[in-house]
């Protein structure tokens, strides 16, 4: 699989997206930690999350040892994330930065400085 390396410029304006969501949207951006920090909490690929936030086909990121019962809740909590009605603040950010690996824009909303993200290759 191939993808394109997100220069600096984007991160930081990925992080000035993601502060945004933060201040207008808060009762989102605390549904949004959750399932973020829930996903890095099972050790599920944040291309998971993602993919289930796109409603796309998951071969890549499906998880392959994990308990379907606690899938099962892992995907309740991102269902009720999708639930949200403003939920196509955060699809808008995502389409924006599609060069951003799903991994660096989830670590972002957790709080990570673009400077650490920049040029990592080893987050899934």
């Amino acid at each position: 699989m191939t993808t394109m390396v997100a220069g600096m410029n984007e991160l930081h304006e990925a992080k000035k997206d993601v502060e945004e969501l933060k201040q207008e949207f808060p009762e989102l951006n605390e549904q949004l930690v959750h399932v973020v920090s829930l996903t890095r909490q099972l050790q599920l690929k944040y291309g998971y999350m993602g993919s289930l936030l796109r409603d796309k086909e998951l071969p890549d990121y499906e998880p392959q040892f994990v308990r379907g019962s606690i899938l099962d809740l892992y995907q309740q909590e991102v269902r009720k994330l999708k639930d949200n009605p403003n939920i196509s603040k955060l699809k808008n950010i995502m389409k924006k930065h599609c060069q951003i690996t799903d991994s660096k824009l989830f670590l972002l909303i957790l709080g990570a400085k673009p400077e650490l993200l920049q040029g990592s290759t080893i987050i899934k």
